[in-house]
């Protein structure tokens, strides 16, 4: 047992930090604020336009989007799906992975400049198999900007290990 709450002891004098909540930790109800949140550049977002291959004007063209409903270059929403899934790294940070998206929904505009911050909430503790070292979990991560808006809403399955 450790000294510091988040924190390993590996020998005398010497730590390591621990992330992450073992499966037997979640319960349905749950609620993870995850900080830091991440300021999305118009930098950032041209580039992903541009890695992604998505030739839509509205998202780097910032003359054309001025003459949209938006009025400025609209974010990609890879890139805000991303970010905000991996800015819940430490509190899943013993994920086997995602095994399954149930929706994404993007529910509001993001705008470069924008901070995007994630909430989950923990929905169910899908039923463990005593043979396997994880338990899958259901749960919704929300994209909170900067306006305490919700700009986007992600539901899906995340694979958790076991403790031990």
């Amino acid at each position: 047992m450790s000294l510091f709450f988040a924190y390993a002891q590996i020998a005398q004098n010497r730590y390591r930090e621990v992330f992450g909540l073992d499966f037997e930790d979640f319960q349905a109800g749950q609620i993870f604020h995850h900080r830091p949140g991440i300021t999305l550049s118009q930098q950032d977002n041209k580039d992903e336009a541009t890695e992604t291959l998505n030739n839509a004007m509205l998202h780097f063209d910032a003359h054309y989007a001025s003459q949209t409903e938006w009025k400025n270059c609209l974010g990609v929403s890879t890139l805000t799906l991303q970010r905000v899934l991996g800015s819940t790294w430490k509190t899943f940070y013993k994920k086997d992975r995602i095994i399954k998206l149930i929706d994404i929904a993007m529910t509001h505009p993001v705008f470069g400049d924008d901070t995007v911050y994630a909430k989950t909430t923990i929905q169910t503790i899908l039923p463990a198999q005593d043979n396997l070292p994880t338990g899958d979990i259901e749960v919704l991560t929300e994209a909170i900007n900067q306006n305490n808006e919700v700009v986007s809403k992600i539901h899906y399955i995340i694979r958790i290990y076991k403790r031990g």
